[in-house]
């Protein structure tokens, strides 16, 4: 939505940039036609540097609106309160986007609820501009689902800013802060309680079944479920591939061949929920670490420390000091 009417306002050719990343032209037309996440972040990217267009991102949010999101849009604009939406925006956030992954930690910051948003894509695939796009769209939608509260939400974001700090104010509408250890958005936990005063019960419940029937006959993101499943029992055990599989009601065989569908292996979607998780309870002082190795999964505190050396280049105790800004 959008692109091809800001490539061309800036003197750009839209069908070149897609068919430099492989996108089918039709995908200008057709919106429910699948593209991949790491060709749409690519071509973005590829869109900036042609039109010498550092905000491409921001640019091209600013003429989206919440359509954007299709049947998702429904289910959410018709949610009874705010924290309903935002529940059902999670649950199903994989039939508009798959390979995006959105989580809350309401541990984040006190009063403020932290929701993660995190994009599957390729080592190496630059992604500033659908994040920036992306969290442009996150403050539009959370200003009309929650007028009374807009402008209280703030932008986390891991990257240095690229742009005069006032442009991110003029799209985001509120602060962003930078060189931060998550892509988050973090929004005012009373406000969840806001009754949505457009909803309509009928249409919200018509949308909902609606979605999750193409969720059911569709799987989009066997990655993500394969991830929850191991983020509920890790701490329990049960997490090697042939229990997720029977959990699934595939052969470790089915399941492999379904993970690389989406170039995805076993073994390092159980590497990457460890090494998030990891992060997250380190942050938290009161947890020790023979507390967290075993919530990890590991057997050894041993095995738990040199995981942590490989992903952070640092120990637990030494990611602890930092997350939790402790001094040396």
């Amino acid at each position: 939505m959008g692109f091809e009417t800001l490539v061309r306002s800036a003197g750009g050719d839209p069908l070149a940039l897609l068919e430099r990343r492989n996108i089918n032209a039709r995908a200008l037309q057709e919106d429910e036609l699948p593209l991949a996440l790491d060709a749409l972040a690519g071509l973005y990217e590829d869109a900036a540097e042609q039109l010498d267009m550092e905000d491409f991102g921001l640019r091209l949010s600013a003429l989206q609106d919440l359509s954007l999101y299709g049947p998702l849009a429904l289910v959410v604009r018709h949610a009874r309160t705010v924290g309903d939406a935002l529940t059902a925006l999670i649950r199903y956030f994989a039939y508009h986007t798959p390979g995006g992954h959105i989580v809350p930690d309401d541990e984040y910051a006190p009063g403020m609820l932290c929701v993660r948003y995190q994009l599957k894509l390729s080592d190496g695939v630059a992604h500033r501009q659908i994040t920036e796009q992306s969290f442009a769209m996150a403050a539009k939608l959370w200003s009309v689902l929650a007028p009374l509260a807009a402008g209280q939400q703030t932008i986390l974001l891991r990257q240095s800013p690229c742009l005069a700090v006032h442009t991110y104010r003029q799209y985001f509408h509120c602060d962003t802060l930078f060189n931060q250890p998550v892509d988050a958005i973090l929004l005012p936990a009373d406000a969840l309680q806001l009754t949505l005063d457009q909803a309509d019960a009928r249409l919200g419940q018509a949308a909902e079944i609606f979605v999750s029937n193409i969720l059911r006959r569709f799987p989009l993101d066997i990655g993500k479920q394969v991830e929850s499943l191991i983020t509920r029992q890790l701490a329990f055990g049960g997490v090697g591939i042939d229990q997720i599989a029977a959990q699934l009601g595939m052969q470790r065989r089915t399941l492999q061949r379904r993970l690389a569908l989406q170039g995805l292996v076993y073994g390092d979607l159980l590497d990457s929920v460890r090494r998030e998780l990891a992060a997250q309870y380190l942050a938290q002082s009161g947890l020790s670490l023979a507390d967290i190795s075993t919530g990890l999964g590991y057997q050894e505190q041993s095995s738990f420390i040199r995981a942590c050396r490989r992903w952070f280049s640092a120990t637990p105790r030494q990611l602890r000091r930092t997350l939790c800004g402790l001094s040396s």
